[in-house]
């Protein structure tokens, strides 16, 4: 993928970039590490670590600073929740610094994400969240088809993008 900038932050694949996988894998330890069986850090290396493929999914963009340092990141991987596998490819591990929220990072990341998905001939995105994050997927073009209440989950909201069309 092309780098994709915006002033003072670049978008890059994470397999370009192996030296910021334990530094996005904290960022993403920070934010979700109360989930049961995700408490230790090591499992964020591990899985981040997992998730920076190339040329198919599972792959991963990071948000890279002015200063070298990971703004945030996301993913995207072929199946989210086994539940739901008939659909995907599915938007993870979506985040960002928290002194750099509110200042386009995350809708940044997701164009990279989109941008890489159609070239790799990706026609739809899926992306499962709940509360406040689904506004930030509508915002940037998902749309809502469910609500889904998987074992021992809160409530998911399961929206999708058709890629290169307004769907």
């Amino acid at each position: 993928m092309d780098r994709l900038t915006q002033p003072s932050i670049a978008i890059e694949l994470l397999a370009d970039r192996p030296d910021l996988i334990a530094e996005l894998a904290r960022l993403r330890w920070h934010e979700w590490s109360r989930h049961p069986g995700r408490e230790d850090p090591q499992w964020w290396i591990d899985t981040t670590r997992r998730e920076t493929g190339r040329a198919l999914p599972p792959v991963t963009f990071v948000a890279i600073d002015e200063t070298g340092n990971a703004s945030g990141g996301i993913g995207l991987v072929p199946v989210e929740h086994p539940e739901l596998a008939d659909r995907g490819p599915w938007v993870v591990g979506a985040v960002v610094r928290p002194d750099r929220r509110g200042r386009g990072v995350g809708g940044t990341l997701l164009t990279g994400l989109k941008l890489w998905a159609t070239r790799t001939g990706i026609e739809r995105l899926w992306v499962s969240t709940g509360g406040h994050p689904a506004d930030f997927y509508i915002h940037c073009g998902f749309r809502t088809t469910d609500l889904v209440d998987l074992p021992g989950r809160d409530r998911l909201t399961i929206l999708t993008v058709q890629l290169g069309t307004t769907d």
